[in-house]
């Protein structure tokens, strides 16, 4: 399993379902593979929002003046969309947050899993692989 850590301030997002993709520097998982979800990692806060399924990872580059997502440069429209998906209330506002992080132009990867729900079939409602195994393959 891969765990992912959020930020306080994304962590509502990802546990509403709302926020189902994270942008990393590398890699740290490939579709269908199992996620664990966290805030607060290294703190005594640490809380375990929830178990996904990784549904694709595709490599992306934020950039001053584009966006870039497996390798084809995003219209206005499609970036601004990609930014709200990644929990941001604009595409201004995420190009500051990297700006600020990892400065720019930032290449990493977006990894995207299932909604939760997609995961329980017909299982007993906990985190089931098979569940999500026949998603990833459709």
């Amino acid at each position: 399993m891969v765990a992912l850590n959020f930020m306080p301030k994304f962590a509502a997002a990802v546990e509403a379902g709302a926020k189902r993709q994270t942008i990393r520097r590398t890699a740290r998982c490939q579709p269908g593979d199992a996620l664990q979800l966290y805030t607060g990692q290294r703190t005594g806060e640490c809380r375990k929002i929830g178990e996904v399924v990784c549904r694709r990872v595709r490599p992306v580059t934020i950039a001053e003046d584009c966006l870039v997502l497996d390798g084809w440069r995003l219209p206005s429209g499609d970036a601004h969309q990609f930014a709200r998906a990644d929990g941001f209330v604009t595409l201004d506002k995420m190009r500051r947050f990297f700006r600020k992080q990892y400065g720019l132009p930032f290449d990493g990867f977006v990894i995207e899993w299932w909604p939760v729900q997609k995961l329980h079939n017909d299982c007993d409602g906990g985190f089931c692989v098979a569940c999500a195994d026949d998603e990833v393959k459709s």
